[in-house]
């Protein structure tokens, strides 16, 4: 995952011998002293191996706008984030007041691929988590105040708009690129009504609802293309929603997307908090919501090498599986099949994790002929991105061949792979290059 650092300094155009320079040209300037002007230094800020100095965090944030106070509010590399539009996130409270401000800004969000860095990770991300679980337990009740708000026909118009969106969790034909500008569009309507007209009670807690599940959509449909920095986002975007909204059953969702956005792009120590919260909010979860994360929580302990813990896991997953009848969570609407998918493709991952490649395979496998073999509604978004582990499963075997099928039977079924999820497959196969299965497979990767 890109640091915060790297992101600034390429905004600004400069080397890191450059950055250094002007690192130490302010640190001068501010009165604090001569500092040596390294690249070396620079490299391991940006690298995570060191933490720069006091002084020398004062003085990136005057070069780049940043008040002093916040470098202690928030700590290294936390502070960064306020340079690169996530302020509200970080410091808005759980409010409705707050909420409204943080889904002001996330309408902002890039329709391609924007943050490379994750924006909240240990002690401030359990400050968030901290404050949210609070918000879930305080009363949603509010005296209503009259206003003109959204007619009542446009209400029903976003939420069939919003349900036809969440329809494509089970199964879908349209490109997740395309599905992430429909429902961001949508997020934007909903923030918009949400902030020019005073709403009674009931409308506002509804808007509120439609702005967590549209920012929902938006994270799963991130995280389908392998871009967990701005699935992340967005998941604390629908986590501030639904408290606003007074909705437990949509703030697991969203504590269980941003689980998953940790242990694939982060701190699988920062998922389990997040996993945590959501128990916390949802103590009887419905058995589709149970299921699924028991599975995340799988991961995250797989992550970890916690093997005993996450047989436990994905037992407690498929046990409460068995008892959903087909019926989805609240605010994703997948059937039995897709929740098939999903705990198949957990197992995958939590044994690839584990350093069980050939286990892996065969879970991923699985997941391939479900793919090569849709429903009605098509394969799940999600296909691209679990093969992608499948690919990986094979290469750890040895398996050369199985991995370039599982990249065809990817491109076979997506038709084109984003492109984020197709420099990840590329990332991974150059490595192996010289085995003619693989050449084959980055050319059929390349051009389908």
């Amino acid at each position: 995952m890109t640091h915060p650092l790297f992101v600034l300094r390429a905004a600004l155009g400069l080397s890191q011998p450059e950055y250094a320079g002007l690192v130490a040209r302010t640190h001068a300037a501010l009165g604090l002293g001569q500092m040596a002007a390294r690249r070396e230094k620079v490299s391991r800020w940006e690298s995570g191996r060191t933490v720069p100095e006091h002084t020398a965090q004062l003085a990136m944030a005057r070069i780049h706008g940043i008040p002093a106070r916040e470098i202690y509010l928030l700590g290294w590399p936390h502070w960064l984030h306020l340079a690169t539009g996530d302020a509200a996130l970080l410091h808005q409270p759980h409010t409705d007041e707050g909420a409204l401000l943080a889904l002001a800004g996330s309408v902002h969000h890039p329709v391609t691929p924007g943050p490379s860095a994750l924006l909240l990770t240990g002690s401030a991300l359990r400050a968030q988590l901290r404050a949210a679980v609070a918000r879930s337990t305080e009363s949603a009740a509010h005296s209503d105040r009259p206003g003109s708000g959204p007619a009542d026909e446009q209400l029903e118009w976003i939420e069939t708009r919003v349900t036809a969106l969440e329809q494509h969790h089970g199964g879908t034909l349209v490109p997740p690129e395309s599905l992430y500008a429909a429902a961001h569009a949508e997020h934007r309507l909903v923030v918009h009504l949400l902030a020019t007209a005073q709403h009674d009670h009931r409308t506002r807690r509804r808007l509120y609802r439609f702005a967590a599940r549209t920012a929902q959509l938006c994270t799963w449909l991130c995280n389908a293309l392998n871009e967990a920095a701005r699935a992340e986002r967005h998941a604390l975007v629908s986590i501030r929603a639904a408290g606003a909204a007074g909705d437990a059953p949509l703030l697991v969702v969203g504590f269980r997307q941003l689980a998953y956005c940790h242990t694939i792009a982060g701190d699988p120590a920062d998922a389990l908090l997040a996993i945590a919260a959501a128990r916390a909010v949802g103590p009887g979860l419905r058995p589709a919501a149970a299921s699924q994360l028991h599975s995340q929580e799988a991961l995250a302990l797989a992550r970890l090498g916690r093997a005993d813990d996450v047989a436990r896991a994905l037992y407690l997953a498929g046990r409460a599986l068995t008892a959903t009848g087909g019926r989805p969570a609240p605010g994703e609407s997948s059937g039995a099949r897709n929740l098939e998918r999903i705990l198949t493709a957990a197992h995958g991952t939590a044994s690839l994790f584990l350093g069980r490649p050939h286990e892996a395979a065969h879970h991923f496998d699985a997941v391939a002929a479900a793919g090569s073999a849709p429903p009605s509604g098509g394969p799940s978004t999600f296909t691209g991105r679990w093969l992608l582990d499948g690919m990986k499963a094979h290469l750890a075997a040895g398996d050369v061949d199985g991995a370039a099928r599982t990249v065809r039977r990817a491109v076979d079924i997506a038709g084109t792979l984003p492109p984020s999820l197709a420099r990840e497959y590329h990332r991974h196969l150059v490595p192996h290059g010289e085995e003619p299965p693989i050449r084959r497979a980055l050319d059929y990767l390349k051009h389908g």
